[in-house]
């Protein structure tokens, strides 16, 4: 359980580090960037939701 939470922080810093590069935000299509913010949502949530449980273990 710990790797995965590793595992998806790590994903959310690279969609995060996307997300805050101007030229990717203005220069991609509307839907892509829709996509990696889902991306980021999606990670943000299991994040939250693996912590949770681990911390009732």
């Amino acid at each position: 359980m710990i790797e995965e939470i590793t595992y998806l922080k790590g994903f959310r810093m690279s969609v995060e580090k996307k997300l805050s590069n101007e030229k990717f935000v203005s220069g991609a299509p509307e839907k892509v960037v829709e996509m990696e913010r889902k991306k980021q949502k999606d990670a943000d949530d299991k994040i939250a939701l693996l912590e949770e449980k681990l911390a009732t273990l």
